[in-house]
């Protein structure tokens, strides 16, 4: 998608708001990981109504050097090795 290598990250359940509320955590939880904004290429929805089945699923395209990064855990810690001892 537009020339940027992307992983998909999918959320599915049974009704949307959860899905999305599903999809906001995880995307505010790899954002404190990674210590950056994280790179939303697109937003996908799909969804299922026939019943006995219905399903909403959300998936977002993150870019996948975003996904690949250290987290900002990792990047303190290097700091921290790399500063002389007083």
């Amino acid at each position: 998608m537009q020339q940027v290598p992307y992983r998909p990250v999918q959320f599915r359940d049974d009704d949307l708001p959860t899905a999305l509320e599903r999809s906001a955590a995880w995307l505010r939880a790899a954002q404190q990981w990674l210590g950056e904004p994280l790179d939303v290429i697109a937003v996908h929805l799909d969804y299922d109504d026939r019943a006995g089945s219905a399903y909403y699923e959300v998936k977002l395209l993150c870019n996948e050097e975003d996904l690949a990064g250290a987290p900002l855990a990792v990047q303190r810690a290097e700091l921290t090795a790399d500063m002389p001892l007083s």
